[in-house]
């Protein structure tokens, strides 16, 4: 079987926008008008993002509408408490590597190392959550 080569100067093929959940397509049409030099910019810009137009104004008009959105004062308390995870892993961390490095000048495991073990996995499970909660709250 031989595979037909794209030329260099040939497009590469346009992406179609995903279907919606379920395998479902959308099923409204938004017609509207543009002058030539409006479609052209929209025609190479989806171009160059490798999207056919409907994808690309699709895309774009979602992307302006979310930087509209005022901030939600949940998400902010989330992105917090996400950040306040994040320094306390850090943490565990800085104390596993100083812990490590007892055990192996000593050669013994300091008693700590447990506690601080189940300590960091509840760090990581009460992370995952706010994750979690996050990606639900996220447009």
């Amino acid at each position: 079987m031989t595979t037909a080569r794209r030329s260099s100067d040939e497009p590469e093929p346009l992406q179609r926008r995903a279907k919606l959940g379920g395998g479902r397509r959308r099923e409204r049409e938004l017609r509207i008008r543009v002058s030539d030099v409006e479609y052209e910019e929209i025609h190479e810009a989806a171009t160059r993002a490798g999207l056919a137009c409907s994808a690309f104004v699709v895309r774009t008009v979602r992307t302006a509408i979310r930087e509209q959105q005022p901030l939600d004062g949940a998400l902010v308390a989330l992105h917090a408490e996400l950040r306040n995870a994040s320094r306390q892993v850090n943490a565990v961390g800085v104390n596993l590597n100083q812990l490590v490095r007892h055990a192996n000048a000593y050669n013994e495991v300091p008693e700590s190392v447990e506690w601080l073990a189940t300590y960091c996995f509840q760090v990581v499970r009460q992370a995952e959550a706010v994750i979690v909660e996050l990606g639900r709250r996220l447009p």
